[in-house]
Order: structure tokens, then C-alpha cells, then sequence
């Protein structure tokens, strides 16, 4: 198809200007199967996965090769492509649960993507860090927050969308109170919905 005499049509305008390209990607699949030296993740058919059998036998076998996958190689380089900040006034208080929610999130994510972790949490003063190997896993701790706590979740994105910073701010004693005063509001029993007495 032609736009005019001589010019072809094209789609050059839907691709990034700069696509996002992972140092840490393997770009040349090695033959047979491969295992972590570090988590014991398996590269096998072009993906990663965790099998602790299977695991045991590549690294008792001599012929397999071991590396370092990206998300340890990302670990060990302090590399990461999500950033989510927590602040919140009642964050010590809450701070158990919010861990044990970040840790079922990346447990979800493991499961689905080994190369999907949590790198490192953080205090920072009153604020928590948390670093993941990946942009994704940081925009979904953002949501499950706002799921769990309510609050308000915003992402900002790196020059050439490299690093995700993801900020969760909690819900205040004011929005709190508003919504349990909403909660607790109850009609005066004798009134019918949609009727008045006159």
C-alpha cells in the first residue's frame, strides 16, 4: 500500500523512539539446558523457570553449564529497574504486614518469572525502599498497597524508560477517618428509602 506516488506506507511512527533493552538479557540462547550457580533457576526452551528436582539432577550431571542468571547478576550489581517508596504516617505500626505483603507478591511473581525478585528493603528515616529486579514487579507492589491499604500510587519513568520509581503514599488519619465515619453511617430505622412523610 502507498500514501502517494513513490512512497510506501509505513508504522515507523508506532515504534519507540529508544526500546528498552535489559544489559542483563541473555541475547544468544546456549545449547542445553543451563542453571544458576546462585538460585538454581533453570533456561531451558528460551525460559526460565524453578524446578528443585530437575535442579538437583543438571548440577549433579558434569556436562551442564552453570551461570549467573540476570536477576543474580542484577542482585549482586545493585542493579535495579523498580524503585517503590512507601511513606506513610502510621508506616511502623503496619510495617509487618506490608512486608508480608511485598513477600507474596514476589512469591506470585516467582512463580510465574524466577527473574522477578525483590532485591533489597530498606528503611529510609521514616520511608521503606523496596528494590526489585524488574519494572513490573514494582508497579504491582504499588497496586496490591493500594488494594490492601488504600492510598495513592504514582509511577515516574527513567530516561529511556530503563528505571521505574513507583511512590505509594498511605492513606492519612483524616481520609481514614472520613471513610469509617461513611461506613458507619446507618439509616434511622421507621424510613423507607425514597418515601418522606408528610
Amino acid at each position: 500500500m502507498s500514501t502517494r506516488k513513490g512512497k510506501a506506507y509505513t508504522t515507523s511512527y508506532k515504534k519507540k523512539r529508544y526500546p528498552k533493552q535489559d544489559p542483563y538479557e541473555m541475547f544468544k540462547a546456549p545449547k542445553g539446558p543451563v542453571i544458576c550457580r546462585t538460585c538454581k533457576a533453570i533456561y531451558k526452551n528460551k525460559r526460565w523457570y524453578i524446578d528443585s528436582e530437575e535442579a538437583r539432577k543438571l548440577a549433579a550431571s558434569p556436562g551442564t553449564n552453570k551461570i549467573v542468571c540476570p536477576a543474580c547478576q542484577k542482585i549482586k550489581d545493585d542493579y535495579p529497574e523498580g524503585i517503590v517508596t512507601l511513606t506513610w504516617s502510621d508506616l511502623r505500626k503496619h510495617e509487618a504486614e506490608i512486608r508480608g505483603l511485598i513477600a507474596n507478591v514476589e512469591e506470585r511473581a516467582l512463580s510465574v518469572n524466577p527473574l522477578e525478585r525483590v532485591m533489597k528493603i530498606a528503611r529510609l528515616k521514616k520511608d521503606l525502599e523496596v528494590k526489585t529486579t524488574n519494572d513490573r514487579l514494582a508497579q504491582r507492589i504499588g497496586r496490591e498497597l493500594v488494594r490492601a491499604f488504600k492510598g495513592k500510587v504514582t509511577t515516574h519513568w527513567a530516561h529511556r524508560d530503563m528505571l521505574a520509581r513507583v511512590a505509594w503514599q498511605g492513606p492519612e488519619a483524616k481520609e481514614e477517618a472520613k471513610a469509617k465515619a461513611k461506613s458507619k453511617a446507618v439509616r434511622p430505622k421507621g424510613k423507607a428509602k425514597g418515601k418522606s412523610k408528610r
